[in-house]
């Protein structure tokens, strides 16, 4: 029995890659105020975010953390949060989060481009609306 993960094929690793990147961007959009997203490796199944910003206190900051899980599941895919890095300095404390997930299922390539082309028309409604809340 190997300890090393089985080799995944080109297709799955893409489709792990476009699931993130539309979970960071839907996370940034409805958390953004109060957390950020960002992607740091993804290393196979394995999945590690940056968690920045001034978080909520009312909520738990972990909460905060886990809440990504959530957005792949919108999306169509699962993960389990597998642990969360706090910073080393006190003073951090309420400044940033390292999420590291792993991925279980993911959805098709072709069900993830058609996600990122709605994603892509809400963005361009919202930003219209935006413009002409402005003017």
């Amino acid at each position: 029995m190997s300890l090393l993960a089985a080799p995944r094929k080109r297709e799955e690793i893409r489709a792990i890659e476009k699931l993130v990147e539309l979970a960071i961007k839907r996370y940034n959009r409805y958390r953004g105020a109060e957390s950020q997203a960002k992607l740091l490796k993804i290393m196979g199944d394995t999945v590690v975010i940056a968690f920045e910003g001034s978080f909520c206190e009312t909520c738990g900051i972990n909460d905060w953390v886990d809440d990504f899980r959530y957005v792949m599941e919108d999306l169509g895919g699962e993960a389990e949060l597998v642990t969360v890095i706090e910073p080393e300095k006190p003073e951090e404390f309420f400044e940033y989060r390292i999420g590291v997930f792993r991925v279980k299922r993911v959805p098709s390539i072709e069900d993830l481009e058609r996600i990122e082309r709605e994603e892509a028309e809400l963005e361009e409604w919202l930003s219209a609306g935006e413009a002409a809340a402005e003017a």
